[in-house]
């Protein structure tokens, strides 16, 4: 019944929490939930939330958004205490009059997506690119958080 009022739920699982995963997957799980129960996720919905990947090395973070059919001055991203946030509008093309809509799965709307990070970053080397639908920001991380190798004495 839940089902029903919450799509979230009447998808695939995404995803398992496990020991391995990170707080914040639970943290974006509930994000999503929370977000198409109130302002839903449906045809007549005015927002969606554009999938996300986030990877980490010893040396950047890597965040994937994929947002196609957008302008890149309908994007916005920022850094926000730690959080990278995505935000935009996919505008719909204006249809003619004689134009009649059988199906229509392409997602319109405003997004907003805050993205916490794992790590602090280098504000001063952030790079964005948008490129065939897909945005990549290259966070660097800060040498304060770089991991450092201890030299043992023996």
């Amino acid at each position: 019944m839940l089902e029903k009022f919450v799509p979230s739920l009447r998808r695939k699982q995404e995803s398992v929490l496990t020991p391995t995963s990170s707080v914040f997957d639970l943290f974006d799980q509930m994000d999503r939930m929370l977000r198409e129960t109130w302002w839903g996720n449906g045809e007549l919905s005015t927002t969606f939330a554009p999938a996300v990947e986030v990877r980490e090395n010893d040396d950047e973070i890597i965040v994937k958004a994929e947002i196609p059919g957008l302008d890149t001055k309908d994007l916005d991203v920022r850094l926000e205490n730690n959080y990278l946030i995505l935000q935009g509008e996919k505008k719909q093309e204006s249809k003619s009059e004689k134009d009649n809509i059988v199906r229509m799965e392409v997602s319109y709307g405003s997004f907003y997506r805050a993205i916490p990070l794992p790590s602090e970053v280098d504000e001063s080397k952030i790079k964005a690119k948008y490129k065939k639908g897909v945005l990549t920001i290259t966070l660097p991380k800060s040498e304060k958080a770089k991991a450092k190798k201890i030299a043992i004495e023996g």
